[in-house]
């Protein structure tokens, strides 16, 4: 079936099968390249990667791992799952410092113990020392926002990061502070550390946060600066953060989604908001918020026909090419609610001209939905370029081959 496809670099429409696993789940950002032998420390002469995987911290050796190449061919350096904590870090940084890394352009350290200050020092160290790093996959670390300060000096060399990977990262907690003015002040010191990281960033497209632990004001801060200061941002991926029992963040995200006029073109962006939880609470507020944008994903979060009656209701003015309500089982009453504008007349579907994309896997769909598809698509309800039907499994062939 044909899928959106989440890379580093692009979107685009690829082929796959059901069995492949979420790019927003996988363990690191980047795809992989390469046969693993089973044995870490064999050299690939002619490899423009620098791989330690599984090692032991002492193990970790940066000349070794480069061993016989010229370092000016390295063009990524990956270091996972090696218990790696901050001055283990910091040593590999100022190895890797030493030589000129002209070609350099991936760096992923997930799945370690990389964390505090000093490592938001060391990785400015090593942005500045190779600017030419677009992709930075710090996935399933210990880091905070406020470790990642260092990043927001002017020269840090973080204006070339194009894809962020933060996942699964203790990113930040709410103060504990007696008054309300206290706070203020603080949370007020925070938005401007925090717009002066995302502006030393304007490069940035992507930005995974799934899995992470961030407050609501955090949260709230960090989505306003990137949506605000960073013109190019193509996805942002909040899967897995709680959201539903946390809906007036949902509606302060939106916010900031909110064109300042209508004359504002819609920006390109990708939302994930999967398995939050969201519910048709949440469905609502994204409904009514006003926010503009081109692509939505809502799978996994128990949305019934109500929620997408309000979604029909929104399509129309929210300048959506693609909708991915997967996983939610609302049955043939949600597609009915999605589609039929008129509940007398079956056939009174509301035009969607922008719609190009919709995913309604595992929804507990039956023949009646396919037939409504099928009818709506006869109508010209949308341009659909890519419809997601899979693991329907009340459906009959014959409906679909109908469809």
């Amino acid at each position: 079936s044909a899928v959106l496809s989440k890379s580093p670099s692009r979107t685009s429409f690829t082929s796959t099968s059901s069995s492949d696993k979420d790019a927003s789940t996988s363990p690191t950002l980047f795809e992989q390249t390469g046969v693993d032998t089973g044995d870490a420390k064999a050299i690939n002469t002619h490899s423009r990667e620098i791989a330690m995987v599984d090692l032991s911290p002492e193990e970790l050796d940066i000349a070794q791992a480069l061993g016989d190449r010229a370092s000016e061919s390295i063009e990524c350096v990956r270091i996972n799952r090696c218990r790696m904590n901050c001055e283990t870090f910091q040593l590999l940084v100022d190895a890797l410092c030493k030589y000129e890394l002209p070609c350099l352009h991936t760096v992923d350290i997930s799945q370690n113990r990389v964390g505090g200050a000093q490592a938001g020092a060391a990785l400015a160290k090593l942005l500045t020392h190779a600017p030419t790093i677009r992709f930075l996959s710090l996935g399933w670390n210990q880091l905070s926002l406020v470790d990642l300060k260092a990043l927001a000096v002017t020269g840090s060399g973080a204006c070339s990061i194009q894809c962020l990977d933060l996942r699964a990262n203790p990113l930040g907690t709410s103060h504990k502070l007696s008054s309300k003015k206290a706070k203020k002040h603080v949370e007020s010191e925070d938005n401007i550390w925090v717009s002066a990281l995302v502006a030393a960033m304007p490069n940035l497209t992507h930005v995974q946060m799934a899995q992470a632990t961030i407050d609501d004001s955090s949260l709230v801060c960090l989505l306003h600066a990137l949506t605000a200061n960073v013109s190019c941002l193509e996805y942002i991926g909040l899967e897995w953060l709680g959201l539903g029992s946390r809906l007036a963040t949902v509606r302060s995200i939106m916010s900031g989604l909110v064109p300042a006029d209508l004359a504002t073109p819609v920006r390109s962006l990708h939302l994930n908001l999967a398995a939050n939880n969201l519910g048709d609470g949440g469905v609502k507020i994204i409904a009514e918020s006003g926010a503009m944008l081109t692509s939505l994903t809502l799978a996994c979060n128990f949305i019934t026909e109500r929620g997408t009656g309000m979604l029909a209701k929104w399509l129309p003015s929210s300048g959506l090419l693609a909708l991915e309500l997967s996983d939610n089982y609302f049955g043939d009453q949600g597609i009915t609610s999605l589609l039929v504008t008129d509940g007398r007349r079956q056939s009174a579907y509301s035009p969607y001209n922008q719609l190009t994309s919709l995913g309604l896997n595992s929804c507990c769909l039956t023949d009646t939905s396919l037939r409504m598809l099928t009818d709506a698509l006869t109508y010209n309800w949308a341009p659909l370029a890519s419809l997601r039907i899979l693991r329907n499994n009340r459906m009959s062939p014959g409906a679909k081959v109908a469809l």
